[in-house]
């Protein structure tokens, strides 16, 4: 997937080059990479793109030059997304940072699609281990909640399924709505 989405995004951009750091990358090149993308802050303030896989981008980059990050793919630790985002919130980082999570939503189990399962999972998660003294982990019981969930029964069709599997998601996860932009994305923290 990380291959294919690279050259989707070169094609769309006109980028001549797109790196990629996952577990596959040599750690000594990882540097170099890293170096690449950061020179734009300094040399041209150009548009670059690098991918990085989740468990890749949790070992110790400091990528200042970015300004989003996007989690095509999202692991069931939290800590691991925190990792990623923690990539470019780093000393040095003058710009605000924005964070994408999109999500897939089927028309007929809204809130009960995988990905909203998923993100309610982690959302107690993250909820849990701000209110205790050790950190976020994957336990045995991930996979049982999340067929517990998805084996809730989906409701009649409406007419635009997103923004109700939206609302019902954080309602599961009592957490008040915040308000759709025009573009359809949800902005929270």
């Amino acid at each position: 997937m990380q291959y294919r989405f690279i050259e989707l995004v070169r094609q769309e951009f006109g980028l001549n080059r797109i790196d990629l750091i996952n577990g596959d990358t040599p750690i000594q090149k990882r540097q170099a990479i890293v170096d690449r993308f950061q020179r734009h802050l300094v040399e041209d303030g150009g548009f670059d793109l690098l991918v990085l896989g989740p468990k890749a981008a949790g070992t110790g980059l400091t990528l200042t030059a970015a300004t989003h990050v996007i989690h095509l793919s999202r692991w069931w630790n939290p800590a691991v997304e925190e990792q990623c985002n923690d990539r470019i919130h780093r000393i040095g980082q003058h710009k605000p940072v924005t964070i994408h999570v999109p999500m897939a939503i089927h028309a007929g189990y809204r809130e009960h699609t995988f990905d909203c399962l998923l993100h309610s999972l982690m959302s107690r998660k993250r909820r849990l281990a701000s209110s205790a003294l050790w950190p976020m982990g994957d336990t045995s019981d991930d996979a049982a909640d999340l067929q517990r969930m998805a084996a809730a029964e989906s409701a009649d069709e409406i007419a635009n399924p997103v923004p109700a599997a939206m609302a019902a998601m954080f309602a599961r996860d009592e957490i008040p709505m915040p308000p759709i932009a025009r573009d359809g994305s949800i902005e929270f923290s």
